[in-house]
């Protein structure tokens, strides 16, 4: 049987007996379609009589809609499947009207129209498959070769049940009411309401939400998007959809699921959004994990005059074949993480690398582990080039960056046995881009340099498999010399604590380190594999084993992937990976474009993402125009692009740099003005002092006649300092500056306590008393 891009599922069976066998009937429809399935439900339907089936409407009770979230839960052992329940007939009690027989455009024709219906005459031209094709293309657009199928699936006993099963579906949908719920009771419907989320990678859980919505909204229906600061604290956030990416594909799937409603889609940037500001909304759709967020949100209306909202709690689907560290519900989080070790995008052509060789680079941000992930590539085979090794070669007296670096910076970056000295240099460069510049234009082209003539050493020891481990290696542009970059993620305040650990740093030395480079986000977006050390080091060697070796892939676990396979296998056919040989994932590219009535659906579809696109971009341009207006260091000549315009990216470097720059002078300009104000406080301590000392000099005219001579007052204080320099030499350490100063500070806290120090005082003058009388 041929397998089907999109296809349309017709459920006739009554939903009570439906339910028990849906687990077979999806399995059957999974080995025909292998994208996108539509369900349409008109349980009771004929197929069989004479009269041509008509479309007619289904009540919205809580038995339909905990249907609908049945059906999601078992579509989720499909996952190479987007099932899309879809809506237009299924009606709550104040909106029962007939349905109005017209075509439904929906984004992906089906291709083939499936059925549960049962009849012993399966062949070609069976009444009922005419039935069903005539049926199918009366309620949607379908493709114009639209092939039928009656479904026979597996049940098990080999006898389908008479009798409907009374046996009720799990209540899965809870309405904020003290009244309780029963699955025949009808579904109340409101003119407007919220529902909000992520929408990351939307999902069958984000779906039961949304179609949950879609049938209490008459009118509009609202959508917030979380975006901005409420994704911070998401799980390997790096990974998380662009919001542009995130609003299409949530706004075709609701498109075709209930065209009649408006869609008002909206950034949700603080935890109200809309539902908390909005007069004219009725009611909000939550999860069993947002129930209380949507009792905040209700309480905040109360305090500002707002009526509440009816809140409809959705639970939880759970995740039947989560593994190690993931969430047992279905999840975005968890859809991230399957991305992991996975190839993003096509890997690079680079005829220009040693033919044979598959070149890795891999980076990621100070802390993430890449020397870890870096020595398990290597204990799989990999030869691995490590940059900071090249950068000790290309330092030492002798090597090739030596000469040019003690010319640029100057001999007092020298030790005394004539090496560079790496921490002056460091702090040379730290915070001066211009010396950077200097010292990157010097070193980077002889690292890579170095780093091909390793490559030709891995040839010569017959590796196939070549990883340049370097933190810089995009801002290098070292990615021109690799076939795949490889980043490593892990989360802001993990990578500060490690680097606080490994490097003895503070916090903020340890932000700062971090701040100078590119973020993971940047990083991930030029990346082709992602990993994470996040987890334990077992589940970092599984994810380095699968993206590096591991060909068993299973085809619906990771969404993202344009190929699959693993390095070796593509390093064994290097030259044979193009453009061509991925797989087309664009939703706009389809068979059926010649297809009048898809035609005009795309063309508007286009013209409205056209002129979308042209308002952002826009927008855009007006930004840049405002900080080239606004930022002194853009009017500058910059005569290293001559007199052509900007490019965008130098207009946001420039006003990085200002930002950076003002924060700089702010910074300085506090700190001298704490430091002006310690000096007069000092002064002011000094002036009282004195003042004290001459006040009691005129009322004693004749005190210091009998004073002692200035050589005891010298064994006065020679006796303290020596008695304090037995337990300062017994506890002070000077293998190492950094060591010596917390030895000190040590030594003050246990040693020169004022009891201590008086003991000792007294001591030291009780001496001298003896010995002077």
């Amino acid at each position: 049987m041929a397998v089907f891009r999109s296809g349309l599922l017709v459920l006739t069976t009554p939903l009570a007996t439906l339910a028990p066998r849906l687990p077979p009937i999806l399995t059957s429809a999974a080995r025909l379609v292998n994208h996108t399935l539509y369900v349409h439900l008109q349980p009771g339907m004929d197929l069989g009589g004479p009269a041509q089936p008509q479309a007619s409407p289904v009540q919205a009770t809580f038995e339909v809609l905990d249907f609908i979230t049945h059906l999601y839960a078992g579509a989720d052992l499909h996952r190479h499947l987007d099932v899309r329940i879809l809506l237009t007939n299924i009606q709550t009690k104040s909106t029962f009207l007939p349905v109005v027989p017209s075509v439904q455009n929906l984004a992906h024709p089906p291709e083939v129209v499936l059925t549960d219906f049962q009849t012993l005459d399966g062949s070609q031209y069976n009444p009922v498959k005419q039935q069903l094709e005539r049926y199918a293309t009366s309620c949607y657009s379908c493709c114009s070769q639209l092939s039928s199928v009656l479904l026979y699936p597996d049940y098990g006993t080999g006898e389908l049940p008479v009798e409907p099963m009374n046996a009720l579906l799990p209540s899965t949908i809870r309405p904020a009411s003290p009244v309780a719920r029963s699955p025949k009771q009808p579904v109340r419907g409101y003119h407007r309401g919220a529902v909000g989320g992520t929408f990351d990678r939307l999902h069958n859980a984000h779906k039961v939400l949304l179609s949950v919505a879609c049938v209490l909204a008459q009118e509009q229906l609202v959508v917030g998007v979380a975006d901005k600061d409420l994704l911070k604290s998401k799980l390997l956030p790096e990974l998380l959809q662009p919001y542009e990416k995130r609003v299409d594909h949530l706004s075709e799937f609701l498109v075709d699921v209930k065209p009649s409603l408006t869609f008002d889609i909206v950034p949700l940037l603080d935890p109200y959004g809309p539902a908390g500001s909005d007069p004219t909304l009725e009611f909000l759709v939550v999860s069993e994990e947002t129930y209380r967020g949507g009792m905040a949100v209700n309480r905040f209306r109360l305090e500002n005059g707002k009526e509440e909202l009816a809140l409809y709690q959705i639970q939880l689907l759970k995740d039947q074949s989560h593994s190690e560290n993931e969430e047992d519900k279905v999840s975005s989080s968890s859809f991230r993480q399957r991305i992991l070790g996975n190839l993003l995008q096509t890997p690079n052509q680079r005829p220009d690398l040693p033919a044979g060789l598959y070149v890795l680079g891999l980076t990621g941000i100070s802390g993430s582990g890449k020397s870890s992930v870096a020595e398990r590539l290597k204990n799989l085979g990999a030869f691995i080039i490590d940059s900071d090794h090249l950068g000790h070669r290309a330092y030492a007296p002798g090597g090739p960056a030596y000469q040019p670096v003690v010319e640029a910076f100057g001999t007092d970056i020298l030790h005394k046995d004539g090496t560079i000295n790496r921490k002056v240099l460091g702090s040379r460069v730290f915070g001066n881009k211009k010396q950077l510049k200097i010292l990157t234009d010097i070193m980077w082209p002889v690292i890579a340099k170095l780093a091909r003539e390793e490559m030709d050493l891995a040839m010569t020891k017959g590796k196939t498999v070549c990883v340049i481990d370097a933190a810089m290696l995009l801002e290098a542009g070292w990615q021109n010399m690799v076939h795949e970059v490889w980043t490593i993620v892990i989360p802001e305040t993990e990578a500060v604590q490690r680097i606080v650990e490994r490097d003895g740093l503070s916090e903020a030395a340890a932000q700062s380190r971090l701040q100078s480079q590119m973020s993971g986000q940047q990083l991930v977006e030029q990346s082709h594999v992602v990993l994470s050390t996040l987890w334990e080091p077992h589940v970092t060697q599984r994810q380095v084993e699968y993206a590096y070796s591991d060909n068993s892939l299973d085809p619906g676990l990771f969404v993202e992937s344009t190929h699959k396979g693993s390095v070796v296998s593509r390093a064994n056919s290097i030259g044979s990976t193009s453009a061509s040989s991925v797989p087309n994932t664009d939703d706009e590219d389809s068979d059926y474009q010649q297809e009048s009535y898809k035609e005009s659906y795309k063309d508007r579809r286009r013209r409205a993402h056209t002129q979308a696109e042209q308002k952002r971009r826009d927008a855009i341009k007006r930004g840049y125009d405002d900080l080239q207006t606004i930022v002194p260091t853009c009017q500058q000549q910059d005569f290293s692009i001559g007199s052509q315009k900007l490019s965008k990216a130098i207009v946001l470097q420039k006003t990085i740099d200002y930002i950076q720059f003002l924060h700089k002078e702010k910074k300085k300009q506090e700190e001298e003005v704490s430091t002006l104000r310690k000096d007069v406080t000092a002064l002011k301590i000094m002036k009282v002092n004195y003042e004290q000392i001459v006040k009691a000099h005129q009322d004693n005219p004749h005190e210091g006649e009998d004073q002692v001579s200035d050589q005891v007052k010298f064994n006065v204080f020679q006796g303290i300092m020596d008695s304090l320099f037995q337990s300062f030499n017994a506890s002070i350490s000077v293998a190492s500056f950094q060591e010596l100063s917390a030895c000190v500070f040590s030594w003050i806290e246990e040693h020169c306590e004022p009891q201590t120090l008086r003991e000792i005082v007294i001591g030291v003058l009780h001496q001298l008393k003896n010995q002077l009388y």
